[in-house]
């Protein structure tokens, strides 16, 4: 369902540009500034292959305008969107700056010309581009929408709004410019407009299950749960038993703390479709909410059963709720402090908690109570690699890969320590044994590019990062990283996207964890207040989780 969002969004843009940009270049063509029969001809016989869509077959006749009237900006212009349309983006730039240099008055030709700088992650040239064009043709949709996708990155999110607003108002209140125009709204603050234009869409289109759905997951964006929940329900009464549906309504519910319709939705959601882990995980961080730990660990286990190579199922739940599980888990160790099993759980909890002091203690513990325990070393070692004690670290490792000379996590953990202690050619050892055994860890790759790079390979340190944001395309250090090759190896263009995408992620980095740090603090504050009345209880809440 989210990429049908995703194909909906990309659909609108192609529509504004084959019905408001070209349509401005095939009216110019009708009467070209060199009149002469063979430049007219060509032209017209280009736009007409544009029109169709056959932009190969249209190219010779483009290239013959320019031939036979080289000072036309109309035949630049329209060459310019014909390589465009081939993916020749080069020569596509080139041919619309000649345009607009031949022709500063010309809207047309600015707009393409933004609109491609847009598409290269250009966005301040695009700015400038697309402001020429709005100034000269106010009316010019596709700019507009440009103009809007060009702010919405930079957080002009109120600008944004008024450009997507306008772009809709000018193609006929397209729904996709609609999403676009709400999440911009919402993002701005500007509530009781974007709410009421998503009312009218959801009133015009009621019996429409896709777009409301669609419509759904931007107002959950734009965290307008109320507003979201109602709409998910309103699908789920016209589609129902949609997995989809009932997970994003229960996530909404959750939001809105109504753990018992969340629980009953999620419930639903992973019954229909067993495999989905983010439903398991959902759960879990209900049942944990309720201090129902039993509960919460089967269900965050089910999730990391299903994917275990997504670390956010872990990040999430540390957020005041492991600390809460590590009590249970000492009491329990104080109880029975023969059962390694305690010991484990509660180093654990302790570990994604990131208190690797006391993790230790309790994974030491678990380890002498029971040397087999599968993985034990690896933890140990990553507890005090994390706390910077390196020969420990590496003992632990090493003893590690001698049970097991396939355990990928550590044989990239120990790579790591090696090449914090500046051995590079050991580092490279290990990493690139890790990357054979698992050619997607993306903690082994980083840290091969890292190697790679310390040692002068800057070929190789940029292909690997590379690799790590074909797998991990929001890793803030493997842009930073790029940023840093590229500038060495002089490809300034490259450097620049780079770096900008780096400070993007990095002020999203500083809101989220902003807002964790909110989050925890009022989990942590209703969870000790709800462990508090609950001592008082008879009989243990009910959670209605499975």
């Amino acid at each position: 369902m989210r990429a049908l969002l995703r194909l909906v969004l990309a659909t609108a843009a192609i529509v504004l540009a084959a019905a408001s940009g070209f349509a401005q270049q095939k009216k110019a063509a009708a009467a070209p500034a060199q009149a002469d029969a063979v430049t007219e001809k060509a032209l017209r016989s280009a736009g007409d292959l544009v029109q169709s869509g056959k932009f190969q077959e249209a190219e010779p006749f483009a290239k013959e305008a320019v031939r036979a009237a080289p000072s036309s900006a109309v035949a630049h212009n329209l060459l310019g969107f014909v390589f465009e349309q081939l993916k020749e983006l080069t020569s596509a730039e080139a041919q619309y700056r000649q345009a607009v240099r031949l022709d500063p008055g010309f809207a047309a030709a600015h707009g393409n010309l933004g609109n491609l700088l847009l598409q290269q992650g250009k966005l301040l040239p695009a700015r400038k581009e697309l402001e020429l064009a709005l100034k000269l043709d106010p009316n010019n949709a596709r700019a507009h929408y440009n103009m809007g996708m060009v702010l919405a990155p930079l957080k002009e999110y109120s600008g944004a709004a008024d450009e997507f607003n306008a772009a809709r108002k000018l193609q006929g209140d397209e729904p996709a410019i609609t999403f676009l125009y709400l999440r911009a709204a919402l993002k701005a603050n500007r509530l009781d407009e974007g709410l009421e234009a998503a009312d009218e869409l959801a009133r015009v289109n009621q019996q429409n299950p896709p777009l409301l759905f669609n419509l759904a997951l931007v107002l959950a964006e734009g965290e307008q749960y109320e507003a979201a929940a109602e709409l998910f329900s309103r699908v789920n009464q016209l589609h129902p038993k949609t997995p989809e549906v009932l997970y994003n309504l229960g996530v909404a519910y959750h939001n809105l703390k109504r753990l018992d319709k969340a629980a009953d939705a999620l419930s639903e959601a992973a019954d229909l479709k067993p495999e989905i882990p983010e439903a398991h995980f959902r759960l879990g961080l209900i049942a944990s909410e309720r201090l129902d730990h039993d509960n919460a660990i089967l269900e965050f286990k089910h999730a990391t059963a299903r994917a275990p190579d997504r670390a956010q199922y872990r990040e999430e739940f540390a957020i005041g709720n492991w600390e809460l599980a590590a009590k249970s888990y000492r009491r329990a160790a104080v109880l029975d402090p023969r059962q390694a099993l305690y010991a484990l759980s509660l180093g654990d909890a302790l570990f994604r908690a990131e208190n690797y002091a006391e993790a230790t203690a309790a994974f030491e513990s678990a380890a002498k109570l029971d040397p087999g325990t599968e993985d034990i070393q690896y933890l140990l070692g990553y507890c005090y690699r994390a706390q910077g004690q390196f020969d420990l670290a590496k003992e632990h490792l090493q003893e590690q890969l001698r049970l097991n000379p396939k355990h990928v996590r550590a044989r990239a953990g120990f790579g790591f320590v090696l090449l914090e202690e500046g051995d590079l050619a050991g580092a490279q050892k290990e990493l690139e044994q890790a990357v054979t055994l698992d050619t997607e860890n993306v903690d082994a790759l980083f840290d091969l590019a890292r190697t790679y790079a310390r040692n002068k390979q800057n070929d190789k340190a940029m292909e690997y990062f590379e690799r790590v944001l074909k797998l991990s395309p929001d890793n803030t250090q493997a842009h930073y990283q790029l940023f840093l090759l590229y500038t060495r190896s002089k490809q300034a263009e490259r450097a620049s996207a780079e770096l900008e995408r780096f400070h993007r992620l990095e002020e999203l980095e500083k809101m989220v964890r902003r807002e964790e740090s909110t989050i925890t603090k009022t989990r942590r504050a209703e969870a000790e207040q709800a462990e508090h009345s609950s001592t008082k209880e008879t009989a243990p809440p009910n959670t209605k989780l499975r």
